[in-house]
C-alpha cells in the first residue's frame, strides 16, 4: 500500500518504512527522510530503524535512496517527497524478475572428460558499496541445451532501493566447454555482452560496478516497476 497523497503525516512515512514497529513517539524527519536504509538493523545497525536515504547514511548523496525520492543535501527535507510512495516491493506493482536461458551446448560425457555445461547462476542486488545485501537474490542450476530458469526474486520485506546495483554470478563444473560466453541485459539495457564464463570450480562474477548499474523503472516484461535481468548463456 502506498502513502496517501493528502494529509501525509511523520508517523507515516516512519511506520511504511516500519511496518512491524509501535509505539515509537521520538520520531525524527531529519533522520527518516536522509538516514540510509543501511544505517539500520540490516546494515551498519547504527540507527534502529529503517530510513529512505535521500542523502545520508552508507553511500552518500542519496545513492542508497528509496524509489521515487529525490537525493537532498543539508537540511532541507520536503514532507511532499514522500506522498504516493510505497518503500517495500510488493512482487506485483514493485518486483525484481530474474530469467535465465543456458543455449549452451548439451553435455558430451564421452569420449573423456566430455563436457558439462550445466551452470549454477543466481543474481542479487547490494547497496552501492557492494557490502549489504538485501533480500533480493535468487537463481538455481540451469542445465545446458536450452534450459531455463524464470522466478520474482524481490521478497516482500526488501526495500525499494531506487538504484539496482546488481551482481550475477555463474558457478560451473570443471568439463565446462572452452569458449562459453554470457550476456547480461537489465530492464532491456545490454550490460555485458560476450563476456567469458571460466570453467569451475571457482565462480564467474559481474557486478554493475564494472559494467554499470541500472536504476529501477516500469519495464513491460516485469508488468511492473522494478528490475528484469535476463542471461542468456551461449556458445
Amino acid at each position: 500500500m502506498a502513502l496517501p497523497s493528502t494529509n501525509l503525516g511523520v508517523s507515516d512515512i516512519f511506520y511504511m518504512a516500519n511496518p512491524s514497529a509501535s509505539g515509537v513517539t521520538d520520531m525524527s524527519f531529519l533522520d527518516i527522510a536522509a538516514v540510509s536504509y543501511f544505517e539500520g538493523p540490516n546494515g551498519t545497525n547504527a540507527k534502529p530503524y529503517n530510513y529512505w536515504g535521500e542523502s545520508g547514511g552508507i553511500g552518500t548523496g542519496g545513492s542508497n535512496r528509496i524509489y521515487g525520492t529525490t537525493a537532498r543535501a543539508g537540511n532541507n527535507y520536503f514532507m511532499s517527497d514522500f506522498q504516493g510512495l510505497t518503500y517495500f516491493y510488493d512482487n506485483s506493482s514493485f518486483l525484481v524478475k530474474i530469467n535465465i536461458t543456458n543455449n549452451l551446448n548439451p553435455n558430451a560425457p564421452f569420449p573423456p572428460p566430455g563436457t558439462n555445461n550445466d551452470i549454477n547462476i543466481s543474481a542479487t542486488l547490494f547497496d552501492s558499496t557492494y557490502t549489504y545485501q538485501y533480500g533480493v537474490n535468487g537463481g538455481g542450476l540451469v542445465l545446458s541445451g536450452g534450459g531455463t530458469y524464470n522466478a520474482t526474486i524481490s521478497q516482500t520485506t526488501s526495500p525499494i532501493i531506487f538504484r539496482g546495483y546488481w551482481q550475477v554470478d555463474l558457478a560451473p563444473s570443471p568439463q565446462l566447454e572452452a569458449n562459453s560466453k554470457v550476456d547480461i541485459t537489465i530492464n532491456g539495457n545490454a550490460k555485458v555482452t560476450n563476456g567469458a564464463i571460466n570453467a569451475g570450480p571457482g565462480t564467474t562474477t559481474f557486478t554493475g560496478a564494472t559494467y554499470g548499474n541500472e536504476d529501477v523503472a516500469y519495464y513491460s516484461l516485469l508488468g511492473g516497476t522494478g528490475l528484469y535481468i535476463d542471461i542468456y548463456c551461449h556458445p
